[in-house]
Parts: C-alpha cells; structure tokens; sequence
C-alpha cells in the first residue's frame, strides 16, 4: 500500500515551499483526513456558531465525537483484513476485483452501522429528525472510514484533498445557515450533508479509478477464516485509542451532556488538539518511511525467491533493519522537536483553544503519549509488513488492556495523574512492540524459511 507515497514523494522532491506545502495537505489528507479536517471543522463550528446556546452545542460536539469514535471502533474490526485483501489483489494484478470488493464492503459496513446505532437511536430522547441524521452521519463515516483504504491505492490523489476541502467548507457553511434557521437539529442536517458530500466524491473516484463490470466480490470473507489476527488487531488498536476517553466519560469526573450522552471536556480538548501534532510525522512516514521500508523489504524477499546468495540475503536483510532504525530515529527527531516546542508552549496553546487549567495540565501529558501513539502505529505497521500477526494482535491486546487499568488507576490517584494513563499505556506498548519486532527480524531466514510448505 505504499505506491501513493512514491507519487506523494515526488512532490516533495520539487524543492519549493509551495510544493512543500501541496505535499503536506496531500498526505494529510491520505493519512487522516477523516479526523483532522472533522477536528479543524469542529472548532470553526464552535467558534462561529454564536446563535446556539452552549448546552445545545455541547450536545452537538459530542454527539460528533461520539460518531467517530464507535463508528472507527465498529469499523476497525474489518480495517485491517480489508487492507490485507486489497494488498494482496494489487500483488496478483486483480484490480477488476477492487471495485467489487468494496462495494462488498461498504454494504457489510451499512449492516454493521446500523446493528451498533440502531438500538441507542431507538432509545434516545431527543428531536427526531436530529437522531435520524446522526444515525446516516454513524454509518456515512463508518463508510468513509472503509474508504480511506481503497483511496490510499488511487493514483490522482488530488481529489481526495479537494473531497475534505469541499466535504468541510460545505458542512460548515450549511451547519450555520441550517442552525440559525432550525436551530440544533439544522445545525446538525448541515454537517452530516457535507459529509455526505464528502463520501459521494470519495467513492465517485473509487469507481472511476477502479473500473470493473465484476458483480460484488464476497471472496474476501474467506480471509475472515485464514487471518482472524487481523480482525483482533484492528478492533483492539481502535478501541485501545477511545478506551481512555470512554473511561473518563462515565467515571464520576465525567458529566451528562445529553440522556447518554457522557463528557469529560477538559480531557477531551487537551487530547484532540495534542492529537493535531502529529500531523507532520503522518507525512513523514507516509512519504519517508514507509516507501524506504517497502523498497528494502521488497528486496530481501526477491533475493530470496530469485535465489541469490546467502551474503546477498544477509545484505538485504541488515539494510532492511537499518531501515527500521533509521525510520524510527527520524520519526523520534520530528516528532521529538514538535513535541518538545508545544511543551514549552503548552499554557500559550492551551490558552489559544481555550482550555482551561485542568485541560493544560492534561495537554502536557497528551502531547507525549500522540507522540508515542506514532511510534506504535509505525512499528504496527512495520509487523504487518513482516506477516508477524500473533504478534501484532497481542501488542494491540497489551496496548487496550493497560490503557483500562493506567486510565483507572489515575482517576482513582486524583487529577494531578489524569492524562498518565495513556501516556504509560502508549510507552508500555511501543517497548513491548519493538522488542517482539526486533526479535524477528534478528530470526527473520530461520521464520522465512521454515514458515514454508514442505513439499511431498
């Protein structure tokens, strides 16, 4: 899945600022763009959206949060294993088959979306026609969330930046000019239309990247049954992210915005805007470290298949390593910086979002554990590409189960702690990781090799 990083790569290897910039919003686009332009269209919301009271917007936000949350959490029970799939079809050069395939998706998605919001749209009080929208708002970014996997394999990428910048500014604008008109349930018709709009555009370029007259393809459930570590590992990795923000919610700290509707603002804010940091180590990896790594590893194993000589393998796989390390010290040096600034700075940030001195305190510890987060999702990334699923299930099972007891711990120690459980649940995971992951790669002939058939 990394051929939209060397098309990205390129445009940085133009050297002029304004390419420099296209590059950025191109990748980020790629890389997040389903959070980053909700969290920059969420706080142009709360700005402007000076005509609803503020319990009316809170109910709006976190209902927002809320979609995002469970419908990645509902979601990532299939990410991966589509991810696999369509790797593998790119591999074989079955591209009539994508289109298919994610139709077969976005349908199984629909389902699923609807199982998981139905029953707490059903039981909600609140305007009709406000929890009807929410509900399409749950599974058009369940479906845009399936997306963004098909589009990392698209070639005019510019599209997908012109989606989220059109899918925004549209939402936006209607959200205010719906809200002052009909009020809540207005304001909320605005934003799910620009996402809908969004999710249109999106999948228009699926289908017209990936042409095909093949029927809906269902072949991909049989990987349900050959790689079912994929399935844990993206539920456990999506619910490990939330987990900690649930946990505050409806702990005593949390507060009832709305019927079940939970909130721990001050925590909530420091984590979002801390997550907006890690903005341009996503560049980096998606344009760096990922097309380096896949170059490298792509050569061990043709040196393997090819039959080369046992020095010629061992030369592959110590640049391969070198790789690993090289990726994760530049990621460590850039992330390193942008963190280290927007700690000296974080009253001067936490002022300018409008945090308030418990939400500083906790942006302190936030900043860190993002900072962390990426170092994990690289080196998840890095046994994905190893094959190494076991593994990867269990550092994601590690990364959920002590982000629960951290989180609980440090609301029982009081608020000075709050932020820390993540924080020691993110460092916990990214050491446990790296060690399973160099572990293999010092094995990596003996598991290559004996990992294969027997012939008869």
């Amino acid at each position: 899945m990394a051929g939209i990083g060397f098309k990205l790569r390129k445009i940085f290897q133009r050297d002029s600022y304004l390419d420099d910039v296209s590059g950025l919003l191109y990748s980020t686009a790629l890389a997040g763009g389903p959070i980053f332009f909700s969290i920059l269209c969420m706080i142009l919301l709360a700005i402007f959206s000076t005509f609803l009271t503020g319990g009316e917007m809170g109910i709006f936000l976190v209902t927002v949060v809320y979609i995002f949350a469970f419908s990645l959490i509902a979601t990532g029970l299939s990410q991966l294993l589509v991810t696999r799939y369509l790797s593998d079809l790119i591999y074989v050069e079955k591209i009539d088959r994508i289109l298919p395939t994610c139709t077969t998706v976005l349908l199984v998605t629909v389902v699923v979306q609807l199982m998981v919001g139905l029953p707490f749209v059903v039981s909600w009080n609140i305007d009709f026609t406000y929890k009807a929208t929410a509900m399409i708002l749950f599974i058009v970014i369940g479906c845009i969330w399936q997306l963004m996997t098909f589009l990392s394999a698209v070639k005019n990428y510019k599209v997908v930046l012109w989606a989220f910048v059109i899918g925004l500014l549209l939402g936006f604008m209607l959200a205010l000019a719906l809200g002052k008109r009909y009020g809540l349930p207005g304001f909320m018709h605005g934003y799910a239309i620009g996402q809908i709009v969004l999710f249109f555009i999106l999948l228009s370029r699926v289908f017209v990247e990936f042409k095909s007259e093949t029927k809906p393809d269902f072949a991909i459930f049989d990987y349900v049954k050959e790689m079912p570590m994929l399935i844990f590992a993206g539920f456990f990795y999506n619910l490990g992210i939330w987990v900690d923000k649930i946990i505050f919610w409806f702990s005593p700290e949390g507060e009832q915005v709305h019927s079940f509707l939970y909130a721990f603002t001050d925590y909530d804010g420091a984590m979002f805007v801390a997550f907006l940091t890690v903005i341009p180590s996503y560049t980096y990896f998606f344009v760096k470290v990922e097309t380096e790594f896949f170059s490298r590893i792509r050569h061990y194993f043709q040196a393997i298949l090819t039959k080369g000589a046992l020095k010629e393998i061992y030369h592959s796989k110590s640049n391969m390593a070198q790789s690993v390390r090289e990726s994760l010290i530049g990621l460590i040096k850039i992330q390193g910086v942008i963190t280290l600034v927007c700690l000296l700075f974080a009253t001067e940030i936490a002022r300018t979002f409008n945090l308030p001195v418990l939400g500083s305190l906790i942006l302190e510890k936030a900043l860190v554990a993002v900072f962390l987060q990426m170092l994990l999702l690289t080196l998840m990334i890095f046994m994905m590409y190893f094959d190494i699923k076991p593994q990867l299930a269990l550092v994601t099972l590690v990364f959920v189960s002590s982000n629960i007891f951290f989180t609980m711990l440090s609301l029982k120690l009081g608020y000075v702690f709050y932020g820390y459980g993540y924080l020691f649940s993110c460092l916990l995971s990214v050491v446990f990781s790296y060690i399973l992951l160099n572990k293999h790669v010092n094995l990596l002939e003996y598991r290559t090799f004996s990992g294969q058939p027997v012939a008869s």
